[in-house]
C-alpha cells in the first residue's frame, strides 16, 4: 500500500509531496503530509499586497463590490463566494459549447444574454470575495490561490465567446488556427501575470485596459450581439490613418490584443528588472522568472498544437482548460508553499496529447480524459489547500470560517 501511495504521488506531483519531511505542528484537525516545516515557513512568510485598481474599478466596480458584499452574511466564507462565481462561468461555458458547438454565432439570442449575466455574476463574486475576507477577517494565502485558480478557468471562457460572436468557427484549418491562436494568446498573457505576481507578490494591473475592463467589454459585446446580431462587426467601417477603412470588429480585436499584449509583457519586464524588486521569501537563486514564464509558454504552445490536431475540439478545449487551471495552481504553489515545486506536469501533457488521437464523435473517451484532467486539477488544488490550512491552523474545510486558535 505504501508503495502504491508513493507511486501515485510521484505521478501526480512529480515527487514533490514532501512525504519524507516531518510534519509541522499545527492546530488544524489532523495533519497533511505536505505541511512540512520548510513549507510551513514559506506559507507563514507569505504576504499579500492588494493590486492597483483598473480603470473600471476606479470608476464604479469597486464601489459596486463594496455595496454588494453587505448583502451577504458574515458566516459565508469568501471561498464559497468564489466557488459560486466559478459555477456561473462553468454554466456559461457549457451553454456556449452546447448551443453553438461550431463557434459560428448559431446559438439563440437568449443564450448570449444568459452568458453575459453569468459572466457578470462571476465578476461580481470575484470582486467581492476579497472584501468579504477583510470583512470577516478570514484572509489567507488560500483565498488568493482559489481566486487565481478560478480566474484561470474563467479566462478560458472569454476568448471562446468572442470567437463565437465573430463567427470564426473551427471547421477549416485556417479557422482552427485562428481559434487556437486567439485562445492561447489570452492564456499566455494570463500566465505572464501569474509569474509576475509570483515573483513580486503583487498582481500587475494596467491602468487603462486590464482584465476587469476586458470582461465588461466582452459582456457588453454579448448583449449587443444578442440585440442586433453580429453583422455590425463586419458592416460598420472606420477610416484610420495609414491603414484606411477597416471594419469595427477588426479594429476592436486588434486594439484589445495589441494593448493587452504590450501592457502584459511590459509589466512583466518591468517587474523582473525593477530596481526596487523584492524576491519572495525562500526564493532559490537558481529559479528565474524568465525561465518559468518560458516553460509555461512552451506548455501553452503544446496545448495549442494538440487543440489544432484534435478531432473533438470542444472536448479537447475543456480538457485543456482544466489542465490550465492546474498549471496556474502549480505556479501559485511556488509562491505560497514551495519555491522548488516543478512548473511542468508531464502527466498533464500526456493527457493533452491523448486528445489528438480520440476519434471524432467519441464522447466517452473524451469524457474519460476530461475526468482525468479534473482529478489532476482537484488533486493539485486539494494538496496545496491542505498544506495552507495545516500550516496556518485553519479549518480543513475551505468553505468554513473558523478563527485561528
Amino acid at each position: 500500500m505504501d508503495a502504491f501511495r508513493r507511486a501515485r504521488l510521484d505521478l501526480l506531483t512529480g515527487g514533490f509531496d514532501a512525504s519524507v519531511d516531518a510534519a509541522c505542528s499545527h492546530r488544524a484537525r489532523g495533519s497533511h503530509v505536505g505541511a512540512s516545516k520548510r513549507r510551513c515557513a514559506q506559507v507563514r512568510a507569505y504576504a499579500y499586497t492588494s493590486p492597483n485598481l483598473s480603470l473600471c474599478e476606479r470608476l464604479f466596480l469597486d464601489r459596486w463590490w463594496s455595496l454588494g458584499v453587505e448583502a451577504f452574511p458574515t458566516w459565508l466564507a469568501p471561498n464559497a463566494m468564489t466557488a459560486l462565481g466559478l459555477c456561473c462561468v462553468v454554466a456559461a461555458y457549457v451553454m456556449m459549447w452546447t448551443m453553438s458547438p461550431a463557434l459560428e454565432f448559431e446559438a439563440s439570442r437568449w443564450v448570449y444574454v444568459a452568458c453575459a449575466g453569468l459572466a457578470f455574476a462571476y465578476q461580481m463574486m470575484d470582486g467581492m470575495d476579497g472584501k468579504q475576507a477583510r470583512r470577516t477577517k478570514s484572509g489567507s494565502p488560500l483565498g488568493e490561490v482559489i481566486d487565481h485558480a478560478c480566474d484561470g478557468l474563467s479566462m478560458c471562457f472569454y476568448p471562446l465567446v468572442v470567437l463565437d460572436i465573430f463567427g470564426v468557427g473551427h471547421a477549416t484549418s485556417r479557422a482552427r488556427a485562428a481559434c487556437v491562436s486567439t485562445m492561447m494568446l489570452g492564456r499566455a498573457l494570463f500566465v505572464v501575470d501569474t509569474v509576475s505576481s509570483t515573483f513580486s507578490g503583487v498582481l500587475p494591473v494596467s491602468k487603462f485596459l486590464d482584465s476587469q475592463d476586458v470582461q465588461l467589454i466582452v459582456q457588453t459585446l454579448m448583449l449587443v450581439a444578442a440585440t442586433i446580431g453580429n453583422r455590425f462587426l463586419f458592416d460598420v467601417t472606420l477610416s484610420l490613418p495609414y491603414v484606411g477603412a477597416q471594419t469595427i470588429g477588426r479594429v476592436g480585436a486588434v486594439f484589445c490584443i495589441t494593448v493587452g499584449t504590450i501592457a502584459r509583457v511590459g509589466t512583466f519586464i518591468k517587474t523582473i528588472l525593477a530596481s526596487d524588486k523584492h524576491e519572495p521569501p525562500h526564493w532559490p537563486s537558481y529559479r528565474s522568472p524568465f525561465k518559468i514564464a518560458a516553460r509555461c509558454a512552451l506548455v501553452e504552445a503544446f496545448h495549442g498544437l494538440c487543440l489544432y490536431k484534435s478531432q473533438n475540439f470542444a472536448f479537447a478545449h475543456a480538457t485543456s482548460s482544466i489542465l490550465f487551471g492546474e498549471s496556474e495552481i502549480r505556479i501559485m504553489s511556488i509562491r505560497v508553499s514551495d519555491p522548488d515545486f516543478p512548473v511542468t506536469n508531464w502527466f498533464a501533457l500526456f493527457i493533452m496529447a491523448c486528445t489528438t488521437v480520440v476519434p471524432a464523435g467519441d464522447a466517452f473517451t473524451s469524457g474519460v480524459l476530461i475526468g482525468t484532467a479534473l482529478f489532476v486539477f482537484l488533486h493539485r488544488f486539494s494538496s496545496l489547500a491542505a498544506q495552507i490550512t495545516g500550516c496556518l491552523g485553519m479549518h480543513p474545510n475551505i468553505f468554513i470560517i473558523r478563527p485561528r486558535e
